[in-house]
């Protein structure tokens, strides 16, 4: 190794390689988290019409039902049974509403250790990146002062053959 070179400078590079791969992370885990957002906001959306079709059903079949005069038990009975239906489907939805929220939380949970380990990666690639710092000033100054003193040598062996 030279001795021109930052002695920790494969560190520096392995760290630099990790950090990247972890931003690769980041983004992976981010798009699955949009993505699950979307698919939850569906499923919310989907359980808000099952709602609003079910009360628009029960308003109008109910007004319709006594429009004839008294309902027969057939017909109340179908529109019992079309209920239910409608029911059925808003506690569906409200499964599938349930699931989707479970795996955003899951997504979410997953960006925000992957931000984490990005963080933290973050962190001690910068922390080398101030020793590599220092020890350039260091260098700098090392060469600064041996050139003062080469000058100073230079002037000292001058002054006398003067």
């Amino acid at each position: 190794m030279s001795t021109n070179q930052f002695p920790l400078e494969p560190l520096r590079h392995v760290r630099d390689i990790r950090l990247r791969a972890l931003e690769s992370a980041l983004q992976r885990c981010r798009a699955r988290h949009d993505e699950a957002e979307r698919q939850r906001a569906a499923a919310q959306a989907q359980l808000e019409q099952a709602q609003a079709d079910r009360q628009s059903f029960a308003t109008s079949s109910w007004r319709d039902l006594f429009d004839d005069g008294v309902p027969t038990a057939l017909a109340m009975a179908r529109y019992e049974r079309h209920l239910a239906l409608l029911d059925h489907g808003i506690g569906a939805s409200r499964l599938v509403l349930a699931e989707r929220e479970r795996e955003c939380a899951e997504a979410a949970a997953e960006l925000e250790a992957a931000a984490a380990a990005w963080r933290q990666a973050r962190r001690k690639l910068d922390a080398v990146g101030e020793l590599k710092q220092g020890w350039l000033r260091e260098a700098r100054n090392r060469i600064e002062w041996r050139e003062e003193q080469s000058l100073e040598e230079l002037l000292l062996h001058q002054a006398p053959a003067r």
